[in-house]
């Protein structure tokens, strides 16, 4: 969650209009807002999904669209070459900004630093995807190179600092070189420019010469990071917040190696709408004009052809990967509750699921082991389904139209997302103790190639714990939910021989069947999550015993 706080004057004044807190918290709720009302403050607390609302001028903007406000924007995007050379180094991929303020930076110097520093720590993953720079433009002697230089050689005045620091002195004697020099290889990545003066040591430290100060007039930006679409996700984001501001022209640059080029690109993927696709969604007709009328309203570029809406969402919209997502900004814009409710032509008896009695009966098991139950994403990535678990990355449902790095994939096992729960948690009390019963996606049975299938996950985190106590556990579910009595244990295959500890690691079978898999983690794994204390997991293929057994 990022957390927005304003003052209201402050919040009214890019509006150009004194708005009550009331209308604001309307509006608020119709957009999915989360507002908090304090004494003459608007605190607001925004969702993963609308990452580009970063700022007091983003935010303004999602606000006006609901009062029938115009915020001012230069929507107008340059291109110069003023020469940038970009080398191959650990942290490859590399966009650069020009932002020509229309005013001195003044007091808006404290909001892009907080700006930054949210797109770092949400977006950019604390730096390791993606980090940000920011430099006074006219301070810098161009040509500038990115590159990587030998440790020995670094001594400059970092931010905050009159006097040069050695590279040892930054990394253990400033909190920030404390706080990233794991991101570090194993020599620095510099800026440096002409005269071959270093502007910037990324991701740690910026040059104290070239800060930004409140008399700046022309801001340099610089994204850099190890993933080439969140360095790409982060740059349109600040695209589009310094355009309430300044110019902003994108900086074009030599590559000297072309697969560490981003291919940074405002385009975006195209949807088309009908009135009838709405009308399935929201239950009511609204006309083609009307919907076109609202989504210019929210930066959309539209084009009407009869009852058909040809729409490309706003660059910057990280969130919009279905006609749905487009359809629900329809529906906040109409309101839910004027969108008129309609009596069922028929009625029909509900009852449980085939499968409710089996899974409560497991939830009441695991929790009278003292385990907590997880809700897990279905959506993660191949990084922690595979290449932290030391698993063959196969035979997985992967996404198309990827809006994040972090999201690319659906989860083939449970247990890697509970692994990153607890590395997550590294500070709370041991022993932790979880499970999950959730749907993974596999291969085959039906016409899309792909099944939804149930998984039980169970993950125990302590100094004592072993795959025996986990088997125990496993042997209890399936006597008391499904009266299958007769579990069978073999040493795993190939598949997870480098995911367990040898000799503690076994697939499991009922008769012939495999229901499932447990062990003890290897100490690789484990290292990967940074997870100190041993871990013995099971999962089991509940959808498998439900359906097949």
């Amino acid at each position: 969650m990022v957390m927005l706080t304003y003052a209201i004057n402050e919040i009214n004044e890019i509006l150009g209009k004194q708005i009550n807190t009331k209308k604001y918290e309307d509006v608020s709720f119709k957009y999915g807002l989360d507002l908090e009302v304090g004494k003459d403050v608007l605190n607001f607390e925004l969702t993963s999904d609308r990452v580009d609302i970063v700022s007091k001028y983003s935010l303004s903007n999602v606000l006006a669209a609901g009062l029938d406000i115009s915020i001012k924007r230069d929507k107008n995007i340059g291109n110069e070459s003023p020469g940038i050379i970009i080398e191959k180094t650990y942290r490859p991929f590399v966009n650069i900004l020009h932002v020509k303020l229309v005013n001195k930076l003044g007091e808006d110097i404290t909001e892009i630093i907080k700006m930054q520093e949210r797109l770092d720590k949400n977006v950019g993953r604390n730096r390791k995807k993606a980090a940000i720079g920011i430099f006074d433009y006219n301070k810098i002697d161009f040509p500038i190179r990115y590159h990587m230089e030998k440790s020995k050689n670094i001594n400059f005045s970092p931010l905050g600092y009159d006097s040069k620091k050695t590279y040892i002195e930054i990394i253990n004697g400033l909190d920030k070189g404390k706080e990233y020099k794991e991101l570090l290889g194993k020599e620095p990545i510099i800026w440096s420019d002409s005269k071959k003066e270093i502007i910037a040591m990324p991701p740690i430290i910026n040059s104290n010469f070239h800060s930004v100060t409140k008399e700046t007039k022309d801001l340099l930006i610089d994204i850099t990071g190890t993933d080439a679409s969140t360095v790409n996700a982060v740059t349109k984001i600040l695209l589009y917040n310094f355009q309430f501001i300044g110019r902003v022209s994108i900086l074009s640059a030599i590559y000297k190696e072309n697969k560490i080029n981003p291919q940074f690109s405002l385009d975006t993927h195209k949807f088309v709408l009908s009135e009838d696709s709405v009308k399935s969604v929201l239950g009511c007709h609204v006309s083609a004009n009307q919907i076109a009328r609202i989504l210019k309203c929210m930066d959309y570029s539209v084009k009407v052809s009869g009852k058909d809406i040809a729409v490309e969402p706003p660059f910057y919209r990280q969130d919009i990967m279905h006609q749905v997502d487009i359809i629900d900004d329809v529906m906040r814009s109409i309101g839910v509750e004027n969108i008129p409710s309609i009596t069922p032509h028929s009625y029909t008896e509900g009852g449980n699921l085939q499968d409710h009695y089996s899974i409560n009966n497991i939830k009441e098991v695991m929790l009278g082991f003292g385990y907590l139950e997880i809700d897990i994403n279905t959506l993660t990535n191949e990084r922690y389904q595979f290449g932290d678990t030391y698993i063959k990355g196969e035979n997985y449902a992967s996404l198309m139209h990827l809006k994040s790095g972090e999201v690319t994939m659906a989860s083939k096992n449970i247990f890697p997302e509970l692994l990153r729960l607890i590395s997550n948690n590294l500070h709370k009390k041991f022993p932790q103790n979880i499970f999950s019963l959730s749907d993974v996606v596999v291969i085959g049975g039906s016409e899309v190639g792909f099944n939804n299938s149930k998984r039980l996950s169970i993950v125990s985190c302590s100094k004592d714990v072993n795959v025996t106590e986990i088997l125990s556990i496993v042997k209890k579910v399936l006597s008391d939910s499904f009266s299958l009595d007769n579990l069978k244990t073999k040493y795993n295959g190939e598949e997870l021989s480098k995911t367990f500890i040898p000799g503690r690691g076994y697939d499991l079978f009922i008769g012939k069947n495999k229901i499932g898999f447990a062990g003890e983690v290897h100490p690789r794994v484990l290292n990967s999550f940074g997870i100190e204390l041993p871990i013995a997991i099971a999962e089991i293929y509940i959808g498998d015993i439900l359906y097949e057994l």
